[in-house]
């Protein structure tokens, strides 16, 4: 507690990423990055994300529901990444992968323009 005004101090970062994966030996691993600022956190979990599946790390079984997870495909495994952007690509629901990143805030009319990439994975 700070002794000036009560309130509770913490040294956790204020950004934390986590993931559960299966080694190539098949070890059930988790990793978790912590930083202070999310987009710089979110692009070493990217990177991370493609290194462990080079090396031929698998999904983990997280209890997380598939709707929560950024990319889930419904097995719980991480969706294509952008190939412009180089981010996960999120599942649609009328089949494949699109990337939701948006590009301009405004095409002429007054509407933003989203990423064009799509992916049938």
């Amino acid at each position: 507690m700070d002794a000036t005004n009560g309130a509770t101090l913490s040294s956790e970062a204020p950004v934390s990423w986590n993931t559960r994966y299966v080694d190539p030996r098949g070890y059930d691993c988790m990793l978790t990055l912590r930083g202070s600022d999310l987009k710089q956190v979110m692009t070493v979990a990217t990177a991370a994300l493609a290194a462990m599946a080079a090396q031929g790390c698998k999904p983990g079984t997280g209890h997380a529901s598939p709707a929560a997870a950024i990319g889930s495909n419904g097995t719980g495994a991480a969706g294509p990444l952008c190939p412009v952007h180089k981010t996960p690509m999120k599942q649609s629901k009328h089949g494949g992968w699109y990337c939701p990143a948006k590009v301009a805030e405004d095409d002429g009319s007054g509407r933003p323009v989203y990423c064009k990439a799509k992916a049938t994975q």
